[in-house]
C-alpha cells in the first residue's frame, strides 16, 4: 500500500473515498451534503485564515473568489454550486480545481510532491515520485529526475493515481477505469483483468513480488486481487479477483502482513459516512471479516504498517476533527492504543526497510517529524520540518516530499541522520525533461516518453519561479531523444488521450500558484479524468 512509504493524506486517499473536498495542502473541507450528515474534519496547514494573503502564503493565495466564480460559469458547472453554498466553500479555500484539457500539465494545480516509493530489496538507486503533474523517475538516487506525464499513463486532471513497485523495478499506476505498469516508462502495459475497474489502493508483498490491488466505486462493489509471481521462475500470473468487500463500503487501503502473506487488512467505510472501519482476512481476500470500532472519534483509517514479526499487530493513522493520531491495534482490531496524536495533518508516514523504524510527519512546521524506533510503540520529536511525505529508503535515507510555499520552492528533500535535519535535494525546475524513449529501437510506436515530449515545455515553464504577472517563457528545454512535435493519438494504455488544444478561456493563469480544491456536491460528481462517476446519494 502505497500510504506504508509516503503517502499524504490530503490528496489521494480522502479524493478516492468519494466523502471529502480536498483544497490546499493540509485542508479537508467539509462536504455540502445534507443536514443530517456529519461534517468531514477541516485541516488548515498553516495558523492563517485561508482568505488571508501572509506573505508566505501570498502565491497560494492570489486568486479570488471573483476568479473562482468566472471560472465555474466558463466551465459550465456553475449550476451544481449556487451562490450561498459558493460562499461558505470559499469561506474555507481560496479557489478551485478544474481539470484543464488544454494540455496534459495544465491541470491547475500548484506544484507538489505527494509519495515516493522505491524499488524493494534494491540499493534504493531507482525512485518514482507522484506529484500533481505526473510522475518522475530517478535512477540515481535522487540527484536527477525526469518526467513521466500523466497522458503517457492513460489518467488526465486531478486524480493522484495509486502508485506501487514490484522487485523487478516495475512501477505500477492505479487508474479511475483500469492498471497500467511499466519498465522503462516508454512502453505501457495494460492489465486487461482491471479493465473498467476503480483502483483504490496498490501494494506489494514484504518479497515485492506480488501485486495486491484494491477496487471499488459507489457503483461497484469493492474487491481485492492479486498478482501473483510465476511459478518456478516462470511468467507471472495474471490478476485473480480474490473476493469482496461487504456491500455498501468505500474502499481505502490494503496491506498484507509480511509474517503471514494470507493475511490481508483492508480499510475503509460505509459510503455517506466518515466513520472508519477495518478489515481482515486469513485466506488472501477470498473472506473478509471485522467490526465496527469504539474509537473517540470518527474519521477515516489509512492503514500504516504492519508488524514485521506479529500479523496481528496493526499501526494506522486516524484523521478526525480536530487533528490525526497514530494508533496501534495489537489483536487485529479488537482493541486500539494511541501512541501519537498531532492538531495537525499527519501527511507523511514512512517505515524502515527492515520495519523496525517508523516516521510521522506534518505539514506543519511546528510539529515536524517524529520518529519510533520500537516498532511504534513511543515516538518522539526529532526535527521542525513540515512534510507532505515521507520514505525510508536503502542505507539510511528518509526522502521528503517538500512543502513549498512559492513556486521554484523545493520540491524533494533528504535526511541522512534519520529525521533530525533535512536538506532540499531538488526543485522542479531542475527536472532534466522527459524519460527518454528511444523511437529508432522502442517496439511502440506510441512510447510513454514521446507522449510527453509535446507538453514539457509549457510544463517545466509553469515550474519555473517567476514574479507575479509575469509571462511563462518556454524557452529551449531538453525534450530528451522524444522531442519532436506529438500528435492526438491512443496511448499503449488503452485509454484516450486529451489535451489537444481548444477553443476557450485562457489557461495560463492556471500555471501560477493554485490551491487545489475539489467540491464534491451532493450528486459525488467524480472528479479526474473525463469519466463522470455518480454514487448513490445514500448508503447502499
Amino acid at each position: 500500500m502505497t500510504l506504508i512509504e509516503s503517502e499524504p493524506l490530503f490528496v489521494t486517499y480522502p479524493a478516492r473515498a468519494g466523502e471529502m473536498a480536498i483544497v490546499m495542502p493540509g485542508v479537508v473541507a467539509p462536504v455540502v451534503g445534507p443536514p443530517e450528515e456529519e461534517p468531514v474534519p477541516a485541516f488548515f496547514e498553516h495558523p492563517e485564515q485561508p482568505g488571508s494573503a501572509s506573505a508566505p502564503n501570498a502565491p497560494r493565495a492570489r486568486y479570488k473568489s471573483d476568479v473562482l466564480e468566472r471560472l465555474l460559469h466558463a466551465r459550465g458547472i456553475a449550476r451544481l454550486v449556487d451562490r450561498s453554498r459558493l460562499a461558505r466553500v470559499t469561506s474555507l479555500v481560496t479557489l478551485a480545481l478544474f481539470c484543464s484539457t488544454r494540455t496534459a500539465q495544465a491541470n491547475g494545480r500548484f506544484p507538489q510532491a505527494q509519495a515516493i516509493e522505491s524499488v524493494p530489496g534494491s540499493d534504493g538507486s531507482t525512485l518514482f515520485l507522484r506529484a500533481t503533474f505526473g510522475i518522475l523517475v530517478s535512477r540515481d538516487a535522487g540527484a536527477t529526475w525526469r518526467w513521466l506525464c500523466e497522458r503517457a499513463l492513460g489518467y488526465e486532471g486531478a486524480w493522484d493515481p495509486p502508485i506501487a513497485v514490484t522487485r523487478d523495478g516495475r512501477l505500477w499506476v492505479g487508474l479511475e477505469r483500469g492498471l497500467v505498469s511499466t519498465l522503462d516508462g516508454c512502453t505501457i502495459d495494460t492489465a486487461t483483468e482491471l479493465a473498467g475497474e476503480q483502483v483504490k489502493d496498490l501494494t506489494v508483498d514484504a518479497r515485492g513480488d506480488t501485486v495486491w490491488a484494491l477496487t471499488g466505486a459507489p457503483e461497484k462493489r469493492g474487491a481485492v486481487w492479486r498478482r501473483s509471481v510465476g511459478v518456478d521462475g516462470g511468467p507471472p500470473g495474471a490478476w485473480e479477483r480474490m473476493g469482496l468487500l461487504p456491500d455498501g463500503i468505500n474502499p481505502m487501503t490494503i496491506e498484507v502482513a509480511p509474517s503471514r502473506p494470507s493475511r490481508v487488512y483492508v480499510t475503509g467505510q460505509p459510503y455517506g459516512t466518515i466513520r472508519g472501519w477495518l478489515w481482515r482476512s486469513d485466506d488472501a481476500g477470498k473472506t473478509i471479516t471485522g467490526a465496527k470500532n469504539e474509537l473517540t472519534n470518527n474519521g477515516p483509517l489509512f492503514i500504516a504498517a504492519i508488524d514485521p514479526k506479529d500479523p496481528d499487530r496493526v499501526v494506522l493513522r486516524h484523521l478526525h476533527s480536530t487533528g490525526s493520531l497514530v494508533l496501534v491495534t495489537p489483536d487485529a482490531g479488537k482493541t486500539w492504543k494511541q501512541v501519537l496524536a498531532m492538531d495537525s495533518a499527519m501527511f507523511g508516514f514512512a517505515k524502515s526497510p527492515d520495519g523496525l523504524t517508523y516516521f510521522a510527519g506534518s505539514g506543519l512546521p511546528e510539529h515536524g517529524i517524529y520518529r519510533s524506533t520500537d516498532r511504534g510503540e513511543h515516538f518522539e520529536r526529532v526535527s521542525n520540518h513540515g512534510v507532505l511525505c515521507l520514505h525510508d529508503a536503502p542505507g539510511g535515507r528518509l526522502f521528503v516530499c517538500e512543502n513549498p510555499v512559492s513556486l521554484g520552492g523545493p520540491g524533494i528533500g533528504l535526511s541522512t541522520d534519520r529525521g533530525a535535519t533535512v536538506s532540499a535535494i531538488a526543485a522542479f525546475g531542475d527536472i532534466k525533461g522527459p524519460v527518454l524513449c528511444d523511437r529508432t529501437t522502442s517496439t511502440v510506436p506510441d512510447a510513454g516518453g514521446a507522449l510527453c515530449a509535446d507538453a514539457w515545455p509549457e510544463l517545466h515553464a509553469s515550474v519555473l519561479p517567476r514574479e507575479p504577472g509575469a509571462p511563462k517563457d518556454a524557452g529551449s528545454i531538453d525534450a530528451g531523444m522524444a522531442s519532436d512535435r506529438a500528435s492526438p493519438r491512443r496511448s499503449t494504455c488503452g485509454c484516450s488521450l486529451v489535451g489537444t488544444s481548444t477553443e476557450g478561456p485562457d489557461q495560463r493563469w492556471l500555471t501560477t500558484g493554485l490551491l487545489p480544491l475539489m467540491v464534491w456536491a451532493r450528486a459525488r460528481r467524480r472528479r479526474g479524468s473525463a469519466h463522470d462517476q455518480r454514487g448513490p446519494s445514500r448508503p447502499t
